[in-house]
């Protein structure tokens, strides 16, 4: 008898071609919007560096050097421009900045003038930390020239002196040392979509369920002699495949189609074993919360409606729709709380951090008690109504 459980399901979910393309188109596009939106955010080039107009009475060897120092950093790219109007210049001329800087300003510096400053002015929707950057720029900018003009009429060589950055060196430190895996932005979206769209499997599940229950399906089955919990578990297996076959195809997404696109490739060099033990537990942990939406709704539209804001909330707290590590603390801990930002930790420690069992046990644990929990709701609401 389950196996006709489970062939009614399976030709339930082949007939719903529209449900089907949301848990497969609707990622995809993400996949793609937010691995290129986010590319600069994770690689060391970036496409569109912040315009800079260096604007100053006149042109000299210092201003030169500032505005080669600015350009030294890839995100900003000065020029010296003589500004008449700084309003056209930051919205007619599309700068980003404009410094006002008197030309002797090095001068000013050394003699501690203070009536002194220098102004930076940008449109309001430029960030803060942008404005801070360009500031320490600006800041270590003179301060090197100063140095510099001192190293001179001590007459040590200044070059060798001067070249901190090449000195400085930054490596990356894995949980696994035979991991190497550069972070780029596709490392992030593919598990973060990924993980959203296998809890909107919500939708084909509600939709089928709530019928059988209002066109008497469940109970025609029960009238056989087959209880309640092999329909619960009936409905588990097919959808179970389906999740599966979702992580295989936004991964390939991942490893070809983005590329094509001019985003980075997914590299994957975590243990196998463990991403199909990440997606089991993300995809039993989705399927039973769904059931559970089911059980609670009486509607099609009253599940969908339910279920749909549920999972958006549990992606906006996830770490979903905004990465983790640009959230304030007080966010960052309340994510600790949702079912989707436990899936996304475990796949990113498999994906980014070489991380292996143990650093994901925690998550995987919680995934299948949350997915018990909805489940044990699930039967006893089904069984209430029955």
């Amino acid at each position: 008898m389950f196996k006709y459980l489970l062939k009614k399901e399976f030709t339930l979910i082949f007939r719903d071609l529209h449900a089907l393309m949301v848990l497969f188109i609707m990622p995809v596009i993400f996949i793609l919007i937010m691995s290129l939106a986010l590319k600069n955010s994770y690689s060391n080039t970036i496409d569109t560096p912040l315009k800079v107009a260096i604007s100053s009475s006149k042109n000299n060897k210092t201003l030169k050097i500032l505005s080669q120092e600015i350009n030294k950093n890839a995100l900003f790219e000065s020029k010296f421009i003589k500004v008449k109007n700084k309003k056209e210049q930051l919205y007619k001329e599309n700068y980003d900045f404009v410094i006002d800087i008197q030309r002797n300003f090095i001068e000013r510096i050394k003699l501690n003038d203070k009536n002194f400053k220098l102004e930076i002015f940008s449109r309001p929707d430029i960030s803060a930390q942008k404005i801070e950057l360009l500031k320490k720029l600006i800041s270590g900018a003179s301060s090197k020239i100063i140095l510099e003009d001192l190293l001179i009429q001590q007459k040590i060589k200044t070059k060798e002196v001067l070249d901190f950055e090449s000195k400085i060196k930054s490596e990356f430190i894995y949980k696994n040392e035979e991991f190497k895996v550069t972070p780029t932005s596709v490392q992030q979206s593919v598990p973060a979509w990924l993980v959203f769209s296998m809890f909107f499997i919500l939708i084909p599940i509600s939709n089928t369920f709530i019928n059988e229950k209002t066109f008497g399906t469940i109970d025609r089955i029960r009238s056989i002699n087959v209880s309640l919990f092999p329909i619960l578990i009936g409905k588990i297996i097919p959808y179970y495949f389906i999740n599966q076959i979702q992580v295989i195809f936004m991964i390939l997404v991942g490893i070809y189609l983005v590329p094509l696109l001019g985003g980075d490739s997914l590299e994957i060099a975590g243990n196998y074993f463990l991403i199909f033990l990440i997606s089991s537990s993300v995809s039993i942990a989705s399927i039973c919360f769904a059931l559970f939406i089911a059980n609670v709704s009486k509607t099609t539209e009253e599940a969908t409606t339910i279920g749909g804001v549920s999972n958006i909330i549990l992606a906006a707290l996830g770490g979903i729709m905004v990465p983790k590590f640009v959230m304030p603390q007080f966010m960052q801990d309340i994510t600790e709380y949702s079912p989707m930002a436990w899936g996304l930790e475990s796949f990113l420690e498999v994906f980014v951090r070489g991380g292996d069992f143990t650093d994901i046990s925690t998550y995987v644990y919680k995934l299948f008690i949350f997915a018990i929990i909805c489940l044990i709701l699930a039967y006893i609401l089904l069984k209430k109504r029955s």
